[in-house]
């Protein structure tokens, strides 16, 4: 009967991490905490715990460096004590990878609306049907006729930046 009790202990125990293994994990934490708050309100969002978007809300109000370091701990303890899912896309949005992959694939879509070919906005309408088309219509035309005059202006950098923002959803 002594068996079967120390047995089921051991079951219930958890691989032990070391205090200073803890100190390391929360300091990398609290450094991703700091550039998610530079991120934009959609990214933020995609973590899914409303309460650490209303404090990353705060912390970008926040001037006094005092406060808004307190502010970082808090983030940070939250995140920590959140469940592993949380951690696991917060790890998600700063892996270098996927932000590669994904502007890889916007500037195809640059790319692709830019020649012309009506299969390249037909799919991105239908991956996202409440996108403004007309203001898509219109970045898409002002940016073709930049490239066919030779100008390097603003309406390619805007079109990039409407769909890295609607990617972001």
């Amino acid at each position: 009967m002594t068996e079967h009790n120390s047995i089921d202990d051991q079951e219930g125990i958890s691989p032990h991490i070391s205090k200073s293994q803890q100190k390391r994990d929360l300091s990398k934490l609290r450094d991703m905490v700091q550039e998610l708050i530079n991120y934009t309100n959609e990214k933020v969002r995609s973590l899914g715990v409303e309460e650490i978007t209303a404090a990353v809300l705060l912390a970008r109000r926040t001037t006094r460096a005092t406060v808004k370091k307190r502010q970082i701990q808090y983030i940070t303890k939250l995140i920590y004590k959140s469940e592993p899912g949380v951690i696991a896309r917060l790890t998600d949005l700063f892996d270098q990878k996927n932000v590669k992959k994904r502007y890889q694939k916007i500037a195809l879509w640059r790319e692709g609306l830019l020649k012309d070919d009506g299969e390249t906005f037909s799919l991105i309408v239908a991956d996202y049907p409440n996108i403004n088309r007309q203001y898509l219509q219109q970045l898409i035309r002002k940016a073709t006729i930049e490239k066919e005059t030779g100008k390097n202006g603003s309406a390619s950098k805007k079109l990039f930046h409407f769909l890295k923002e609607l990617d972001a959803y």
